[in-house]
């Protein structure tokens, strides 16, 4: 019988493939149908699932050179099966071959696939005896075909950063993200929830963050909703580089603001601990919803409405001392947390997305008071969605000027001779990547 992580890995694997579901969602969920699953099991599914993805086009490449065959003339359940048990075999040095190997072949068995077991053992047994990956000579097919990048976008980068660069870049994105908290300082201080995690977890290791000063890295706690203080609502889970967002609107005590495409709810409530009064839209009811359960848990009122930010605004213009747009992006600054984005993104989604972007921007203005803020983010770095969007805005609304991000101390992601815009790169800062500019009215 397969072992449980690798069972529970197949599935939501499965899932990602066949229903485009997002793999950390679809695995919270098959985790949570798995009670009393140790805990060691729980992060080998994670390891398997999110491995699994970030190699994905290596595996299919090594599978193709031992089995004599593309992958995408193999049937969906049984690829990710193949691509299950290479990636142990490739890429987890402690699972032994015979292990990955016959684990695979019994997988095949319980999910229906006995007529598929042969064909898994014969392809995943001589892929034990040769793992290599066909190489191609150009650096940008090699480097694509070597870090599991598509060609496409391995090409964008090396033309903006470099070869190295981008190299740099793709191996980040396929190192696990850290869990970063983000401290609830309307109940708790960052150095009280750090003793208390560490006090509660002496094996995790807890640790400042780097640049937000509410943030905490947390490696080796378990699941976030099992850390001492998540019931009590001393933190919620926010990447650095969105924390940063929040302190880039850096809300003056009162001050009432709009957040728009604010689900899951992260950046209002962080805003609200800031001080600000905040009215949270989305067109998603049932994001709002967990947004809503969100803020109850931190102990926060934010208004929320659903909306489409594209259309009319629920406030009047001119109404709003800070409008916050994080809008609906590429999501490309995110692969290490969301690896199957790189193979669903393709090019024309940057231009599709930047209109949609100047959409939600044309309106977000009109809410801004005089004097008032407006302050774009989106969880990419690339140029169109971000340097690109801030050009054209200033462009078409002269009433803005650049308005300068506060600093924080030790923050190295806003450009001194920009200081109103910053990214933030994984592989530089150890972040998402993030674009995020910051406009004031006159």
């Amino acid at each position: 019988m397969a072992s449980r992580a690798r069972a529970i890995a197949a599935e939501v694997l499965t899932r990602v493939e066949r229903d485009e579901a997002y793999a950390s969602i679809a695995l919270e969920v098959a985790l949570a149908a798995s009670p009393g699953l140790d805990g060691r099991d729980a992060g080998l599914a994670s390891e398997l699932v999110h491995g699994t993805l970030r190699r994905q086009l290596a595996l299919d490449a090594a599978l193709a050179h031992v089995a004599g065959r593309s992958m995408a003339r193999v049937e969906l359940r049984v690829r990710v099966l193949l691509r299950l048990g290479a990636y142990q075999l490739m890429y987890l040095d402690r699972v032994p071959p015979r292990a990955a190997v016959n684990e695979t072949v019994e997988l095949c068995k319980e999910r229906g696939l006995a007529r598929a077991a042969g064909l898994a053992n014969a392809v995943l047994r001589k892929l034990s005896r040769d793992p290599t990956i066909p190489l191609p000579e150009d650096p940008v097919s090699r480097l694509s075909l070597e870090e599991s990048h598509p060609r496409w976008l391995v090409e964008r980068w090396v033309d903006r950063l470099g070869l190295d660069e981008a190299a740099a870049l793709c191996r980040a994105d396929n190192l696990p993200a850290p869990l970063m908290l983000r401290t609830n300082t309307t109940r708790a201080s960052r150095p009280a929830l750090e003793t208390s995690l560490r006090t509660a977890r002496p094996e995790a290791s807890v640790e400042d963050g780097r640049y937000a000063p509410q943030a905490i890295a947390v490696k080796g706690g378990g699941s976030p909703a099992g850390l001492p203080g998540f019931l009590e609502g001393l933190f919620q889970v926010q990447d650095e580089a969105a924390q940063l967002v929040g302190h880039a609107v850096s809300p003056a005590p009162g001050a009432q603001g709009l957040d728009v495409c604010c689900a899951p709810g992260g950046k209002s409530c962080h805003l609200a601990e800031l001080g600000a009064r905040v009215l949270g839209m989305d067109l998603a009811p049932r994001k709002l919803a967990r947004a809503q359960s969100e803020a109850q848990r931190l102990g926060l009122s934010i208004a929320f409405v659903a909306a489409d930010a594209a259309e009319a605004l629920p406030v009047p213009n001119a109404s709003q001392d800070f409008v916050l747009v994080d809008a609906p992006c590429s999501g490309l600054g995110t692969l290490r947390r969301h690896p199957e984005l790189r193979y669903r993104r393709k090019p024309d989604d940057l231009p599709r997305l930047a209109g949609l972007q100047r959409a939600i921007l044309l309106r977000a203005a009109k809410a801004v008071a005089p004097g008032g803020v407006l302050v774009y983010s989106v969880c990419s770095s690339e140029r169109e969605e971000g340097e690109g969007q801030r050009e054209w805005f200033l462009a078409e609304h002269p009433e803005f000027r650049p308005d300068p991000l506060p600093r924080l101390e030790g923050q190295p992601i806003g450009k001194p001779s920009d200081p109103s815009l910053f990214l933030s790169w994984p592989h530089r800062h150890g972040m998402d990547g993030f674009s995020c500019f910051r406009v004031r009215r006159g």
